[in-house]
């Protein structure tokens, strides 16, 4: 194994009914606390309302920001900004999914900084303000997907560029997490499903593109997407399911909190890198997209790097290879994940998605220009140049 740096930030409590330390952990972080999150699902189910007198209880003033849509626009959170700093809030609280978890960490970082989120996008895009300082951030998750809860990530939209990027530091991550498993069984069926291709998708993308041995990394990544594949359906079956709920919880937040990514050395993103240039066009739900992506980035690839896909299938499958190759073992790996997907009803297409090749080639070229870092191709163990990425984005139609 190489030399590596992990730091994780972020207090987490964790299990049923833990939402009622929200008060107590609130104050300790600020007084006059900004309340991010969407448009209605969190009123209408009196999530709002409990947050909120629980917040009051503890000497806490509560200032509500429902605004935030999926995929989070730039707009918006600036707006939020503004409104954060109108109402001297010390403190901001994501509470949803992953776009009111990200735009609350966005706004922590516009509300110090007194500039516009997208100075702050992507180090390597022109114009960019480098973050550095945060409000204090407090997340609490109800959907089990983005992993936000647990790392110092935030992507944004800017729906005027049609470009999709990140903002990441390590003073994004947030002070204290909040993670109930029971603020997840209201999830509906497709909005579980999005949320387990994700954490799947998030497992993955390492453990298929570094270049480093990590054994241990190895085996978590592949306990997670065992995890998700044997408790999805559980919870998309029946969403009162707690034991279900809790565990795709805890694969959120473990996914994506840099213990399987941090020792591993030259890994990559493809599979949310293309993602992200799709949504930046079409507003669809980012595991859905995801969804469609990710047997096809995993075949592109395997016929570079057959041995690790071919490990996937062994580990996850239990493939026998005896008589076969490492393609061909890879390539059964890969049928029986597609296998699975059509058992829990996310095996998907772009077309599926209202989506068609026109816009292929901007797609391409946003991907490039926001996340390639100034080169001609995405880092992958088969570099994604453009006509790769249009390529991948045709074979998944």
């Amino acid at each position: 194994m190489d030399s590596f740096m992990w730091k994780f930030r972020t207090k987490i409590i964790f299990g049923p009914g833990k939402i009622e330390t929200i008060g107590a952990e609130a104050n300790a972080l600020g007084k006059r606390a900004l309340v991010v999150t969407g448009k209605t699902s969190m009123r209408k189910l009196g999530v709002l309302d409990r947050v909120g007198s629980a917040l009051r209880r503890a000497g806490v003033s509560p200032v509500f920001f429902d605004e935030v849509e999926p995929n989070p626009r730039a707009a918006t959170i600036d707006r939020g900004a503004a409104k954060a700093r109108e109402a001297g809030c010390d403190l901001v609280i994501g509470l949803g999914g992953g776009s009111p978890m990200d735009a609350a960490k966005a706004i922590a970082a516009c509300v110090k900084s007194g500039e516009p989120i997208w100075a702050h996008i992507a180090t390597w895009l022109p114009g960019h303000v480098r973050s550095t300082e945060a409000l204090p951030i407090l997340l609490v998750p109800t959907v089990a997907a983005t992993g936000s809860e647990g790392n110092g990530g935030a992507v944004v939209t800017n729906w005027d560029t049609h470009e999709k990027a990140v903002i990441w530091g390590y003073h994004l991550f947030p002070a204290t997490s909040i993670i109930d498993p029971e603020l997840t069984l209201s999830v509906p069926p497709h909005v579980t499903g999005d949320g387990g291709i994700d954490i799947i998708c998030h497992a993955v993308d390492t453990y298929f593109t570094s270049s480093t041995e990590s054994p241990l990394s190895d085996r978590i990544a592949e306990g997670i997407v065992r995890t998700v594949m044997e408790y999805l359906p559980r919870a998309m079956e029946n969403g009162d399911d707690l034991e279900a709920r809790s565990n795709l919880s805890w694969c959120s937040t473990v996914a994506l909190c840099g213990v399987i990514g941090s020792p591993r050395r030259g890994s990559s993103a493809p599979i949310h890198v293309l993602q992200h240039s799709l949504s930046g066009h079409y507003d669809i739900s980012h595991g859905r997209g995801l969804a469609a992506l990710l047997p096809v980035v995993m075949e592109f690839t395997s016929e570079t790097t057959p041995e690790r896909y071919a490990l996937f299938g062994r580990e996850i499958f239990g493939l026998k290879d005896e008589g076969l190759t490492e393609s061909e073992t890879a390539c059964a790996g890969i049928e029986e994940l597609r296998a699975w997907m059509r058992s829990v009803k996310m095996e998907t297409k772009l077309s599926d998605c209202g989506i068609d090749d026109s816009k292929f080639g901007m797609m391409a070229d946003d991907a490039l220009r926001v996340y390639g870092r100034g080169e001609e191709f995405i880092t992958n163990p088969r570099p994604l140049d453009r006509e790769a990425i249009i390529e991948i984005y045709r074979r998944a139609l």
